[in-house]
């Protein structure tokens, strides 16, 4: 009987990779510096109301501790922010769980 010395887990979620990317660059996204790419089409055409905007203003600035000014820019930046770190928590743990501790 032939023993395998190595074992190929499952491959890891891309998910995990993309919302931990996504938190990395608004922890080091500035939004007080004022200077932005709008890509929002709704303010590109003239609209005054988005319910999108600021949202990830939001979430760089309760990244970095600033509540009051998350709350201000968009108040669902914060919960925004909670249910990502629950995805990301969740994906790991099912992964662990899947393939145990040693991958």
């Amino acid at each position: 009987m032939q023993q395998r010395f190595f074992r190929v887990p499952g491959r890891f979620p891309l998910e995990i990779f993309v919302w931990v990317a996504a938190l990395v660059a608004l922890k080091i996204y500035n939004p007080g510096r004022g200077v932005h790419v709008v890509v929002c089409p709704l303010q590109r055409a003239g609209i005054d109301f988005c319910p999108g905007c600021g949202l990830g203003r939001s979430m760089a600035c309760f990244l970095d501790g600033d509540f009051t000014a998350a709350w201000y820019y968009h108040p669902l930046g914060i919960f925004a922010v909670i249910v990502l770190l629950y995805r990301i928590i969740q994906l790991t743990l099912n992964y662990k769980n899947l393939y145990g501790e040693n991958y």
